[in-house]
């Protein structure tokens, strides 16, 4: 497993080789068990970051429809999901090793085999290693709402990340997201409207009620018990013409 989880800023020609990241790199608190799963089970179910597309048919030993989650925590609900549907293929992407860490030993519990995870900028890999064309579902779940107007550019869900979304998808794909940032939530209605690729699944042209499939997480309960309000916000592709 390699430790370095993002492209040089500068190439050795001083040449800009990547934007403001959505995240802070931070060392955090990684438990004993985490790192032991990482050392046990990495070679498993882990992929190493590349400069060459994925061939997902391969990397799964079969062809199903590919569900990619960025950003997925501690791995819980994605791992409860890879078994809920055994029918489809899960690619989890992540930054913050002790979630690396935590996914892996939920994963070696249940034995899950249609599930494949990766330690790097969510933003490379999709450059880099994702075929366009090729997903039938992108979720992204609760991501960092970076709420102070001066750290705006440091969303993730911003209009050209989400034109690199649509490319990636297959026709009639489907782009999940939820957030617990109401302002963020019309942030990326905001974002999203002007890309005729996407058709909103809501009725209202905003917000869908949660479907039963995505699986309420911790963070998720502890902030409904707070009075958090959750949007739930779903996209199809309806064109790859971009």
């Amino acid at each position: 497993m390699k430790n370095n989880i993002l492209t040089p800023k500068h190439n050795s020609n001083g040449i800009f080789l990547r934007q403001i990241r959505s995240f802070v790199c931070r060392k955090g608190r990684i438990t004993t068990a985490q790192m032991n799963a990482i050392q046990k089970y990495w070679s498993f179910i882990g992929i190493d970051f590349q400069l060459r597309p994925l061939n997902l048919s391969s990397i799964f030993n079969c062809y199903a429809p590919v569900v990619l989650e960025i950003g997925f925590g501690s791995g819980e609900s994605l791992v409860k999901n890879a078994i809920n549907f055994p029918d489809k293929n899960f690619l989890g992407i992540e930054v913050y090793k002790s979630g690396i860490g935590s996914c892996l030993n939920f994963a070696s519990a249940y034995k899950v085999q249609n599930l494949r995870i990766i330690y790097y900028d969510a933003i490379e890999v999709m450059h880099n290693m994702i075929l366009d064309h090729t997903l039938s579902t992108i979720q992204i779940f609760f991501p960092d709402p970076w709420h102070k107007k001066r750290h705006h550019k440091r969303r993730l869900l911003k209009n050209n990340f989400l034109k690199i979304i649509a490319k990636k998808l297959i026709i009639n794909g489907i782009l999940h997201i939820a957030t617990d940032s109401e302002s963020y939530a019309f942030y990326i209605l905001d974002e999203i409207k002007d890309i005729k690729n996407y058709k909103n699944v809501s009725e209202e042209n905003n917000f869908i009620k949660r479907p039963i499939s995505r699986i309420a997480t911790k963070f998720e309960k502890k902030g409904f018990l707070q009075g958090n309000k959750i949007f739930d916000l779903m996209f199809q592709l309806k064109t790859i013409d971009l």
